[in-house]
């Protein structure tokens, strides 16, 4: 609470001043997307540290990612490459580490640790993933 002082008066001699409670401002809370991603058939959505794939039609899950061991900042699946063709996806975690599955067996292909947080990842037509942060990208071949 701020306690703010008011005269209604311009001669403050002449009355009392008046204390009025006022709540301090509170800082906004920063709204956030949850990490996500779709095929042409599956819906990848994290919750924590998990990541679910439904089916787009029915919204049976047909596969749990659990390795891990943060909340997942963001999702991308491959949806461009001839090689990955919706096959393959890469997350990362807010303890800065990348992981890139195949969607179909549930197998990780490869493991990425960053010293720096990453804030964007692509898929490219020639199958390599490219991450970003704020002042660098880096593009890693999957293979």
């Amino acid at each position: 609470m701020v306690e703010l002082i008011w005269n209604r008066n311009l001669l403050p001699e002449s009355r009392p001043s008046k204390t009025v409670k006022a709540m301090a401002p509170q800082p906004a809370t920063e709204a956030r997307f949850e990490a996500c991603a779709s095929t042409a058939s599956l819906f990848l959505y994290a919750q924590g540290s998990t990541i679910l794939c439904l089916h787009h039609d029915t919204l049976a899950i047909e596969r749990r990612f659990t390795s891990h061991q943060e909340k997942i900042d963001f999702i991308s699946v491959d949806n461009v490459s001839e090689r990955g063709a919706g096959r393959l996806v890469v997350s990362y975690d807010v303890g800065q580490t990348a992981i890139v599955w195949d969607i179909f067996t549930g197998t990780e292909i490869a493991r990425f640790a960053s010293f720096e947080h990453l804030r964007v990842a692509s898929w490219m037509r020639n199958g390599n993933v490219a991450f970003g942060m704020k002042f660098f990208v880096g593009c890693f071949r999957v293979n």
